[in-house]
C-alpha cells in the first residue's frame, strides 16, 4: 500500500473531485502563511498533467472548504448544462452496437465507439462515445495506440486509445442526430481542404 501523499508544489492534497472537464482540489501547508488552498487541476495539456489553476489560499479552513464546496458545484451546473444540449438517448452503446475492432485494420474515415466503461460516471453517455477517427498510428492500425479524431456530439478533435475503441459503429445503429452529424463534420473538413488547396 502506498501511503505517499500527492503534492502540490508543498502543498498535501487531501481531497480532490474530478466533475466534468477539472478536478477541484483542496491543500494543505501548515508551514505557509495561507495553509489552506484550493485549486482547479486542468489535464487539458500535451502530458496530460495536473496543471494548478485559480488557487485561492486562506488560514480559514471553513472558508477554504466553503470555495471547495462552491467549485464542485460549479463544475456540476457546468457538465450538467452541456449534457443538456444533447437531446437524445443518453444510455451508452455497448459492443452490440458495433462491427468488432480488428487492431491491425484501419479506422480511418470510419465512426468507431468509444468504450463507456472506463470513463467517470457523467461522461458514461452516448454523446461521448462515437467518433469519427482521422488519424494515428492507432488508427491506421500501425502499431501505436493513438486514435486523433473528432467527436460527433461536441466536434471537439482530440486523442483516444485504440485499446478504447469497441468497434465501427453498425449502420442500423448509427442514431439520427449522428448521421446529421456526420454530415456537418465531413462538410467542414472538405471546405477546409479546398480552402488549403487555393
Amino acid at each position: 500500500m502506498n501511503d505517499e501523499k500527492r503534492m502540490i508544489g508543498n502543498y498535501a492534497v487531501e481531497q480532490s473531485i474530478h466533475i466534468g472537464k477539472k478536478e477541484v482540489v483542496f491543500c494543505v501547508d501548515k508551514r505557509a502563511e495561507h495553509p489552506y488552498v484550493v485549486c482547479y487541476c486542468d489535464y487539458n495539456n500535451p502530458f496530460s498533467a495536473p496543471w494548478p489553476t485559480e488557487a485561492i489560499g486562506t488560514e480559514d479552513y471553513l472558508e477554504a472548504m466553503q470555495i471547495f464546496c462552491d467549485r464542485v458545484q460549479t463544475q456540476i451546473e457546468q457538465t450538467r448544462a452541456e449534457q443538456e444540449k444533447f437531446k437524445f438517448d443518453p444510455t451508452p452503446f455497448t459492443v452490440t452496437d458495433c462491427i468488432p475492432d480488428m487492431r491491425n485494420k484501419s479506422i480511418v474515415g470510419k465512426v468507431v465507439v468509444i468504450n463507456a466503461e472506463p470513463k467517470r460516471y457523467e461522461y458514461q453517455h452516448a454523446a461521448y462515445q462515437l467518433v469519427l477517427a482521422e488519424g494515428g498510428n492507432g488508427a491506421t492500425g500501425g502499431r501505436g495506440q493513438a486514435v486523433f479524431g473528432t467527436c460527433l456530439a461536441t466536434g471537439e478533435h482530440s486523442r483516444w486509445e485504440r485499446y478504447d475503441v469497441l468497434g465501427e459503429i453498425k449502420s442500423e445503429r448509427m442514431p439520427q442526430w449522428a448521421k446529421d452529424a456526420l454530415k456537418t463534420i465531413q462538410k467542414e473538413q472538405k471546405a477546409k481542404h479546398s480552402r488549403e488547396e487555393r
